[in-house]
């Protein structure tokens, strides 16, 4: 499928190519040179480097029974009274890197200023286990959720869903698989991967190299995930512009960046959910 180019790029922030550069300073091998535990250990310390200052908030962390084994949770708490809207957060990283700590200041900055209870997920990484299995542990977790609520002080109302990148793909699947069963209030996808990277676009184009996001690094993403079969490019569990539909998915928000490879795939997938009447 060709996406067009959908939006005009405007000048880089300042404080983006400043990050950009103190990464490239640092003189790492590119990601998909190296062993998928050194890949995120580089990760987990550039999410260190922002120095996000992140807001005092009272964390639990938990397993439960996942489809391949315990899954770990951490369970954010804001310090408000009352019945609170509950968040599943689903972080970001290829499908390949990302944990609970990489995320940790996102969550807590999401349960501070949102004042909900937020449920982030440490998911089966691939290449170790490739897909489906984070797609089934999300599921897992949104179920959870759905019927843990009361426990949590959350209104069974109010559960939405949000990732960045890949981990908005995996929040926007889970919606779709558990449609008719569980209705989330709201999805937010950030910058979100909506097919194959093989697939042409302008914003691949112009922005796939030399930046964190490399055409390589998400071909490395991708093979780890999918093992190499080419069957699954346009499976609608992995890729969501090849979803028979999309009108199941609850109220969402679509955030795109202009200097992102993912853009235009982003915003044609916010064009589709719209055209479904969501």
């Amino acid at each position: 499928m060709t996406v067009p180019t959908q939006l005009p790029s405007a000048p880089m922030d300042p404080g983006l190519a400043g990050l950009l550069d103190q990464a490239a300073a640092q003189g790492n091998p590119p990601l998909e040179s190296l062993p998928p535990a050194v890949g995120r250990q580089i990760y987990r310390d550039m999410a260190a480097g922002l120095g996000l200052p992140p807001p005092a908030v009272a964390t639990e962390d938990r397993s439960i029974p996942g489809p391949g084994g315990p899954l770990k949770l951490r369970i954010y708490h804001p310090d408000v009274s009352g019945t609170l809207p509950a968040l599943l957060y689903v972080h970001g990283g290829g499908f390949v890197i990302g944990d609970l700590e990489t995320h940790d200041a996102v969550c807590r900055t999401l349960c501070h200023d949102v004042a909900a209870v937020v449920v982030a997920v440490e998911y089966r990484l691939a290449p170790e286990h490739p897909f489906p299995a984070a797609v089934e542990d999300v599921v897992c977790v949104l179920q959870w959720l759905a019927t843990h609520t009361r426990e949590l002080r959350a209104d069974p109302s109010r559960i939405a869903l949000a990732g960045d990148s890949a981990g908005a793909q995996l929040a926007a699947v889970a919606c779709l698989h558990t449609a008719g069963t569980i209705t989330p209030c709201a999805l937010g996808l950030i910058y979100p991967p909506a097919q194959h990277p093989s697939e042409p676009s302008a914003s691949m184009a112009e922005n796939g190299e030399g930046k964190f996001l490399t055409r390589g690094v998400m071909q490395w993403f991708i093979d780890s995930y999918l093992g190499g079969r080419s069957e699954l490019a346009r499976h609608p569990d992995f890729a969501l512009l090849s979803a028979p539909t999309l009108a199941p998915l609850p109220p969402s928000w679509v955030a795109t960046m202009g200097h992102d490879p993912l853009r235009d795939e982003g915003h044609v997938l916010a064009q589709r959910i719209e055209q479904a009447g969501v």
